[in-house]
């Protein structure tokens, strides 16, 4: 039985479901002759798949964190901060690719499309880690 989409929730684990969507589809658009001719590929395809990496890293590694201190709650925040942060560097990459290199602009926008979903998770998973662990934002570290 489905469950009607005004009452679906989002998953515990959709931002790396996404993170790693959007990785996946990086290194597949990067390797494509097609869409990165031979001549051009070296140009930006190395950095833009290093981006995606990065984005799908920073997530795992703020995931694998247990909060239980200070100090854990900010390693996660800052994990969190830097997958946004590279996955904004991504868009700038694929912004170039498009301009300079004529991307397919159907490719663009899906692919865009995958990155701003993981940036939406991202900001919502930032939240509610806020809400979470608000009792270790309102004590000092001593």
């Amino acid at each position: 039985m489905s469950v009607i989409k005004a009452n679906r929730q989002e998953g515990k684990l959709a931002v790396l479901t996404k993170a790693r969507e959007m990785c996946m589809y990086t290194v597949t658009i990067c390797k494509n002759e097609k869409n990165f001719p031979k001549r051009n590929r070296w140009i930006l395809t190395q950095p833009i798949v290093n981006e995606a990496l990065e984005v799908m890293s920073c997530v795992r590694r703020a995931n694998a964190v247990r909060v239980e201190t200070q100090m854990d709650y900010d390693y996660r925040r800052s994990q969190q901060v830097k997958a946004f942060g590279h996955s904004e560097a991504l868009l700038t990459l694929i912004e170039v690719a498009y301009e300079v290199l004529g991307v397919d602009s159907g490719r663009v926008e899906h692919w865009t499309g995958l990155i701003l979903e993981t940036e939406t998770l991202i900001q919502k998973w930032q939240r509610s880690d806020k809400e979470r662990y608000k009792n270790f934002l309102n004590q000092t570290v001593e």
